[in-house]
């Protein structure tokens, strides 16, 4: 008996210590700085198989920005009133790697340290998009006093409402990955993709200006230029990024 319950604590100290010893599949923890341009924080995870020759990667981020503009009358003073525009969304984007010949160590190529690791990649991928843009775009016109020709009477315009963003953007990519310092992860890729938008615009109020109407002093520029660029820009489009991460 006692030897029957030595061979099974035996048998289950080899099974543990041979589990304790497989090796765990590559999962690397990344940030992507350059979403921060776009007013997005975004994050993800590449996870490999075991011959590190493949791998997916899984990306979430969040897009919040809240500008308020200043405009200004005729004698460049600053209204009480401000122009906002705010942007709210989500990205969620799911790529699948192949790498050339795989990602390894630095004892597979002689050119890098021992320690590091290196690959190189393709990858086919696709990422959806969803933003709202709420926006008042108002600010003040000045028509000439019928009754009195040389002065100026004052409007206030109503421009605002809300515009919803949906986007498909179905990619390819080259990328290069390698270490430094051990534990840090360098990920950069460049290729192109072809954005699909599909957009949708309500509780829009607008305020007919009539023709002899001057907006002079009224500012109205609330849009952020990476975000016209590369968020909601259709049609074929340049895609390119940068990522850090670290492996846990």
């Amino acid at each position: 008996m006692k030897k029957l319950i030595l061979a099974i604590f035996s048998l289950g100290t080899f099974a543990t210590s041979a589990q304790q010893n497989e090796e765990k599949p590559l999962k690397i923890f990344k940030f992507q700085p350059f979403s921060l341009v776009t007013g997005s924080m975004n994050f993800g995870e590449e996870i490999f198989n075991k011959s590190r020759t493949r791998s997916t990667v899984i990306g979430l981020g969040i897009r919040y920005i809240n500008r308020k503009n200043d405009i200004y009358d005729s004698y460049g003073t600053i209204s009480a009133y401000k122009q906002n525009s705010k942007w709210q969304g989500a990205t969620f984007s799911v790529e699948r790697r192949f790498y050339v010949p795989g990602f390894f160590s630095g004892d597979k190529y002689s050119f890098i340290n021992d320690k590091s690791k290196f690959g190189v990649y393709l990858s086919p991928g696709l990422k959806v998009e969803y933003n709202v843009n709420d926006y008042d775009k108002g600010g003040f016109y000045y028509l000439t006093d019928s009754t009195k020709p040389n002065n100026m009477v004052s409007k206030f315009y109503r421009n605002s409402g809300r515009i919803s963003y949906l986007g498909l953007l179905p990619n390819m990519n080259i990328g290069l990955q390698y270490t430094i310092f051990q534990n840090l992860y360098i990920d950069t890729y460049i290729g192109g993709g072809i954005r699909f938008l599909s957009q949708k615009k309500s509780k829009e109020v607008k305020d007919t200006v009539p023709q002899n109407g001057n907006f002079t002093g009224y500012y109205g520029g609330n849009e952020n230029g990476a975000l016209t660029t590369f968020v909601i820009r259709e049609g074929v489009q340049p895609n390119f990024g940068f990522a850090l991460g670290l492996n846990f």
